[in-house]
């Protein structure tokens, strides 16, 4: 393999591994402000696949209101798990889901603020609501809803405000792992195929 040769597939190599560290950094450096929404809870205004970008805003700033209200995200649904919230609510959620909803309360205490939250596609604000009777295997149950004891998110567990979207690329978050190991395998074929001069060539005959 002559020396042109040999640096045409090292630059050709360096091409492919710099485009995919280029698609890569923006998720590495925005890692911490970066959401994707996997519920239709937020539907018609955030999508499933919609990756949203969030910033910190003091508590004080947060808008309320069920249309221009702000949207929060805060760490999970463990909040109100502890406030006596049951589980079933929320899917049996994870703690570490994040929860992404509509301020449409806001209330003061001790210095602190705390947060009353919906989701535009859903009837009841969050936390207003328990089971007080059911079967075991919950077939069958009933629901009190009563918003005066509705539980208020603490400003502790936000973790941003809502800035703006980008409709189905948070489909490449949610799939990454198994597009990354597509994109490396690719990769590596290329890189392979490449280094041994391997070609393929497609006769066309006639029939």
């Amino acid at each position: 393999m002559s020396g042109k040769k040999k640096f045409q597939d090292i630059r050709f190599s360096f091409i492919i591994i710099l485009i995919f560290i280029i698609v890569l950094i923006p998720f590495i450096i925005f890692k911490e402000n970066l959401y994707v929404i996997t519920s239709n809870s937020m539907y018609p205004n955030l999508n499933i696949g919609d990756l949203i970008y969030v910033e910190k805003k003091n508590s004080s700033n947060i808008k309320v209101g069920s249309i221009e209200g702000d949207i929060l995200v805060i760490q999970g649904p463990d909040y109100y798990y502890e406030n006596g919230l049951n589980p079933f609510f929320f899917n049996n959620l994870l703690n570490n889901t994040p929860i992404i909803h509509r301020v449409v309360g806001k209330i003061q205490k001790n210095e602190k603020y705390y947060f009353l939250m919906k989701g535009d596609n859903n009837l009841l604000v969050d936390g207003a609501y328990k089971i007080i009777n059911s079967s075991e295997d919950y077939s069958y149950f009933f629901i009190e809803y009563n918003k005066s004891d509705a539980i208020y998110v603490s400003e502790d567990v936000v973790l941003g405000v809502y800035i703006f979207k980008i409709p189905y690329i948070g489909y490449l978050k949610i799939f990454f792992p198994y597009i990354l190991i597509f994109i490396i395998s690719i990769i590596i074929i290329l890189i392979c195929l490449k280094l041994t001069g391997f070609k393929i060539k497609i006769i066309k005959t006639k029939s």
